[in-house]
């Protein structure tokens, strides 16, 4: 019977874990509240940009997009908002994405079999690479970082697997 005394023992506990988690869960579950920090500004996001090369802040028709050079040769990429208030700010979501020439829709579903981050798709002549941000709960500078660093490295990836 040791058995049966373990098991009721270990739901009681469980009952107690999800109790506890049910009663704390409004306050650690609280979303960030959006502001101007991270990557949920334009401004702090162009600076992320800028850190890693040269880069260019453009309004458009759609909203505030940025473009840049990632000092790798031919390769440039974008960083596309939506969702941002009149000034560029508490911004719901931003795209990265990389367009290659000379490569095929072969290319495009080798990187998708072998790669779990962003997606490649065929855009007529062009491939693109692009990876979807939801800044929704805000993003922090340091995170916002480790994303610019991210996506460096996954240009330089897509770099050698396309053409190297």
């Amino acid at each position: 019977m040791k058995g049966g005394v373990l098991a009721e023992q270990v739901m009681r506990h469980a009952k107690a874990w999800v109790v506890a988690a049910l009663l704390s869960a409004p306050v650690s579950a609280a979303p960030a509240q959006p502001g101007p920090n991270g990557g949920t500004d334009v401004q702090r996001v162009f600076q992320a940009v800028q850190s890693i090369g040269p880069a260019t802040l453009k309004q458009s028709k759609d909203g505030p997009r940025i473009t840049a050079e990632a000092g790798l040769g031919p390769i440039g990429y974008a960083v596309v908002f939506s969702g941002c208030d009149a000034a560029g700010r508490y911004c719901t979501h931003m795209v990265l994405e990389v367009l290659w020439r000379d490569l095929a829709l072969d290319d495009a579903a080798r990187w998708n079999r072998e790669w779990r981050a962003g997606r490649a798709y065929m855009d007529g002549d062009l491939l693109v690479l692009d990876h979807w941000v939801s800044l929704g709960g805000g993003m922090s500078d340091e995170s916002l970082t480790e994303l610019m660093v991210w996506w460096m490295y996954i240009m330089y990836e897509a770099r050698a697997q396309f053409y190297d």
